[in-house]
């Protein structure tokens, strides 16, 4: 992989869960990066993932993972809300703030996680910035998803196969 990359995910008080390691394939707008992920130790309802893209918002309060099977279908969006992204040398860092939009492959979604965002918000003591931009990117992933824009227009899985085809047969 040319552009290798690590990726984490962080928690507001900075504890991290392990991280992902990647190609960086796409930047749009100085507003998202997008890594690659060839079968992430990720699952999705006991399913494990073939091929994943996240697309980190740089100045939005949104990342956004999806989950595709091994023929390239989308199996899940998983949308964090969260503060903007940050790149430093081969390092994108996100910070989650718990709340997520889940989206099925059918366009159906729901919020989840609301019981977890008012306990760390108290826990981690949430600044108000940072309350604001969790339902700001929650907000921002619903607006996304209803009116079917990037990355829920199909460029996903444009470019998963893209990407896919660039690395030619296995």
């Amino acid at each position: 992989m040319r552009n290798r990359v690590e990726t984490r995910k962080l928690k507001f008080d900075r504890t991290a869960k392990p991280s992902w390691h990647g190609e960086l394939v796409d930047a749009v707008d100085d507003r998202w990066l997008v890594v690659f992920f060839e079968q992430p130790a990720y699952a999705v309802r006991g399913e494990p993932v073939a091929y994943a893209l996240q697309f980190y918002g740089m100045r939005q309060p949104l990342s956004v993972l999806v989950c595709f099977d091994s023929a390239g279908n989308v199996m899940e969006w998983q949308c964090d809300a969260g503060l903007p992204a940050r790149i430093t040398g081969r390092v994108i860092e996100f910070t989650d703030l718990d709340l997520d939009v889940m989206v099925n492959p059918d366009g159906t979604y729901y919020v989840r996680d609301l019981e977890d965002f008012e306990a760390r918000s108290v826990a981690m003591g949430y600044s108000e910035e940072a309350k604001q931009a969790a339902w700001k990117g929650v907000a921002l992933a619903l607006l996304l998803v209803k009116r079917r824009r990037y990355p829920f227009d199909g460029s996903a899985g444009a470019l998963l196969g893209r990407v896919l085809a660039a690395r030619g047969p296995v």
